[in-house]
């Protein structure tokens, strides 16, 4: 079973005479993926490179690497190290992560690889996801370890996330195959160590079951949801609106607010408050409200979201910004346009006028849907002490000053 689930999954995803990097621990869930992995080679084109990272921090992890290296030597495959010095201070797991992912990471830069694949398993996706649930984590995080992600340029994949350590186990023993037991797994000094030796038992004494599978399960339905918000979220994006200045995305399309809220979560790092006051306005269809993520502004005006990261111009302060355009209404002039009257004209701001003056023109630009941020930004023109033109709404406006 265990040889039919990784040909599967290679199967679905390799590409012809790919190159693939195995992260190579030499404990019993990397053996186990190795001797996979030599068993799909037989059936499929591929070529496999190990990689280990001795991180210094057992006296015989030296010989460890040293007998890796041989493994890899009897199957004819390339095999690359990295030892690192003895690491001090708090965080060593996170730090060791990053430094082992920067590792495979240069290897990828230099030898192209399709993929770094890692031994991950149920019980590793178990305690991930409980460790996420823990620590406040959004749905994309409760999905825990994704079978294909990617570390920045790196695809990074995990075809072993089904199967349980038992099975690994028992695939080893039935091969007659070697691994090493790494003693710092056992180590509590070690948050995973002690979520393995002491969380999960007393878990398991408290509901009287085994609970990996049940995260394990959890973290499958996050990815679900996870991927299905991701698609939506490409849909909404296709919608933005771009422009010199940023984007705008139309709220009449009926979004629902599920994807907005991972839509817009997706493209700012917004806290908690601000994105739940922004769903807030934009449920209320408000107007003229901010909201910041840096390094981003969103600007709701009833029916449209505005997104950009530098405040959108004055066109008194910057003419030149501005293009001449053929068609005269706040979306052309969120483009860089705008349009001119023929002949000799003024161009005046809206603040500069009388305050009826502007009362009228403004409620010309509400009853013609322009957004109100872009009142007193965009120039009126005038002739002879008359309003004859606006560059906001598309249509003629004549008033007398």
């Amino acid at each position: 079973m265990q040889s039919r689930i990784v040909k599967d999954f290679l199967t679905l995803k390799l590409e012809k005479g790919a190159k693939l990097l195995l992260g190579f621990s030499g404990g019993p869930d990397s053996m186990a993926l190795l001797h996979l992995l030599v068993e799909a080679k037989e059936v499929l084109d591929f070529s496999l490179h190990l990689a280990h990272v001795d991180h210094g921090w057992r006296e015989e992890s030296r010989k460890e690497a040293e007998t890796l290296e041989k493994i890899g030597k009897h199957l004819n495959l390339p095999f690359h190290l990295l030892r690192l010095e003895k690491m001090e201070g708090g965080d060593l797991e996170n730090r060791a992560r990053e430094k082992r992912l920067a590792f495979f990471s240069d290897l990828h830069k230099a030898h192209h690889f399709q993929a770094l694949l890692l031994a991950h398993h149920r019980e590793d996706q178990a305690e991930t996801v409980f460790k996420r649930i823990a620590e406040g984590a959004g749905l994309k995080g409760l999905g825990g370890l994704y079978p294909v992600r990617a570390f920045g340029n790196l695809p990074i994949w995990r075809p072993l996330l089904s199967l349980r350590k038992e099975e690994l186990y028992s695939y080893l023993k039935r091969k007659h195959l070697h691994y090493f037991e790494d003693s710092t797994n056992k180590d509590l000094n070690y948050l995973r160590s002690r979520m393995r030796e002491e969380l999960f038992p007393e878990l398991e004494k408290i509901f009287g079951k085994k609970m990996e599978g049940n995260f394990a399960r959890l973290g499958k339905m996050c990815q679900e949801l996870s991927y299905y918000f991701e698609e939506k979220g490409e849909e909404i994006k296709r919608h933005l609106v771009p422009g010199p200045f940023g984007s705008y995305l139309d709220l009449s399309l009926g979004f629902h607010p599920l994807e907005l809220r991972y839509f817009l979560k997706e493209i700012a790092p917004f806290t908690h408050d601000s994105l739940e006051v922004l769903l807030k306005l934009i449920r209320q269809r408000r107007s003229s409200r901010l909201i910041y993520a840096m390094p981003y502004t969103f600007q709701l005006s009833r029916s449209h979201l505005f997104i950009y990261k530098e405040e959108f111009p004055d066109f008194f302060r910057n003419p030149q910004i501005w293009k001449k355009g053929e068609k005269g209404d706040w979306k052309t002039f969120w483009q860089g346009k705008v349009k001119t009257p023929k002949g000799n004209y003024q161009a005046k701001k809206l603040s500069e006028f009388q305050p009826i003056i502007r009362k009228k023109v403004k409620k010309w630009y509400g009853a013609n849907r322009v957004p109100s941020f872009f009142y007193d930004k965009a120039p009126v023109f005038l002739r002879e002490d008359r309003i004859i033109d606006d560059c906001l709404t598309g249509m003629h406006l004549s008033l007398t000053t």
